[in-house]
């Protein structure tokens, strides 16, 4: 036992560092000589000017191939109509990047999958408020004279949430900012009751299936999403600049889960066990709740009925927006949404470059073909990017290139639905190193993968993995 502080035991109170260290003695110092310095630089000058190994050959043969009106090609021919994931014209999309890379002397191989997908069969949506009559929503976008899409246009899936639940809805109007938690917790605070209302929230800060689940664990009845111009149109919008038009509409999944919902932490291969479509929609990955996307025009005009406390400043929307007002009521929305989750085919098409001296180790480079409309930036883009470069490739290899690790360039399906990586399948059929069934990030530990690297552009779909 240690013996008490105080008495002779005072020593146990010195620190063990001085709290004023001794003065360090004196160095000496000598005057900097700028003749070591110079020859350096000219060392240095030299070695990289005359010495140094120039860019490989390889590499600015890499460089100096192809053109920006092959990928150009390739973008026109991947984006000449819709091709939502499961529909004829993303199977055309798919045959176009086969017989690319098919001509490019790759193996190449189209693995189908059957997965649960979301489509709408019908949707409404009214406004209306004492005093007022009931206003339809139209619910389209519009088109523009001159633009060259504008015929395909009638082929645009209808504006939609992917897996909402089917059903309907007539209640006040609550506004809630972005549809977070702390958005949700401050209504709570000013007395606001969620509770069997229609939440209307704005897209940005939070992924939209999120929007729709804190709307429902907040007990809304319904949910709907508008694009506010105040986050989505900085400057002109189209035609007249690049930015969003008034009618324009944001759709995508509020599927929160990753990989097809009937096969959770496995392959949706041929013949597999799969979870009913009852038991996959009751999950709490899905919204369980209706939900429509709206544009910015649109909710506008819906929040300029909305009454009640007027929302916080960083709650309201730009320059030209009505105030945006918490609610609930008086405002009154009537929404409908039936939906349709069936088992659709999707195709992954995966080509091969075998590696010279690491044949095992592995590049994978690829991005999705699926779109929820024509997909010219995300995600074909991308895909066009990837077909200029697998040209380049095969060209390097007619010179007698061959890669040090085995390249694998991949173009995955679905993925808007939620799938990138889950439906992801890697088969060389010329020999069997590797067979990656639903590969997402969450099973890599699974299989003892040991990813080097991973790189994803969230604007054109590309994914880089290398391991």
């Amino acid at each position: 036992m240690p013996p008490p502080l105080g008495g002779d035991d005072s020593c146990l109170l010195t620190p063990l560092i001085p709290a004023t260290p001794p003065p360090l003695p004196p160095r000496a110092t000598a005057r900097l000589h700028p003749l070591p310095l110079l020859v350096g630089a000219l060392f240095a000058t030299y070695y990289h000017l005359l010495v140094a190994p120039a860019p490989s050959y390889y590499q600015s043969l890499f460089l100096s191939l192809g053109s920006n009106d092959t990928a150009a090609a390739h973008l026109r021919a991947l984006t000449v109509r819709p091709h939502l994931a499961g529909t004829e014209a993303n199977a055309l999309a798919a045959d176009h990047v086969v017989s690319t890379l098919s001509s490019l002397s790759f193996p190449t191989r189209v693995t189908p999958y059957e997965v649960l997908l979301s489509y709408p069969v019908g949707r409404s949506l009214s406004l209306s408020a004492p005093g007022r009559d009931a206003t339809a929503f139209a619910l389209v976008q519009d088109t523009y004279p001159g633009d060259p899409y504008a015929a395909a246009s009638a082929e645009v899936v209808p504006t939609f949430l992917a897996y909402a639940a089917s059903g309907s809805a007539a209640a006040e109007v609550v506004y809630a900012n972005y549809g977070r938690r702390e958005d949700y917790a401050y209504l709570a605070s000013r007395g606001v009751n969620v509770t069997g209302k229609v939440a209307l929230a704005r897209y940005g800060k939070v992924y939209r299936g999120d929007i729709v689940k804190n709307a429902r664990d907040a007990g809304a009845a319904a949910a709907v999403i508008f694009t506010d111009p105040k986050d989505y149109t900085p400057g002109k919008a189209f035609p007249d600049g690049p930015w969003m038009p008034p009618t324009g509409v944001q759709v995508g999944s509020t599927f929160k889960g990753v990989g097809d919902p009937t096969t959770p932490m496995w392959a949706s291969s041929e013949g597999c066990e799969r979870v009913s479509v009852a038991k996959a929609m009751s999950t709490d990955d899905m919204p369980g709740i209706p939900a429509l996307p709206v544009s910015g025009r649109d909710g506008e005009e819906i929040l300029r009925l909305v009454g009640g406390d007027v929302a916080p400043e960083d709650w309201q929307g730009g320059d030209g927006a009505p105030v945006y007002r918490l609610g609930p009521g008086p405002a009154v929305l009537n929404l409908t949404y039936t939906g349709n989750e069936t088992i659709a085919t999707i195709q992954n098409v995966i080509s091969v470059i075998e590696g010279k001296e690491e044949p095992d180790r592995y590049v994978i480079l690829g991005n999705h073909r699926d779109a929820w409309t024509f997909g010219a930036a995300d995600p074909n883009s991308g895909t066009a990017a990837l077909l200029e470069l697998a040209q380049r490739l095969s060209k390097l290899q007619n010179k007698g290139w061959r890669p040090r690790r085995t390249i694998i360039l991949c173009n995955w399906d679905a993925e808007e639905y939620g799938l990138m990586l889950v439906c992801l399948v890697l088969e060389l059929t010329h020999q069997p190193l590797l067979n990656l069934m639903s590969c997402s990030s969450r099973r890599v530990k699974r299989f003892k993968i040991r990813i080097m690297e991973q790189k994803v552009c969230m604007t054109c779909g590309w994914l880089l993995i290398v391991l």
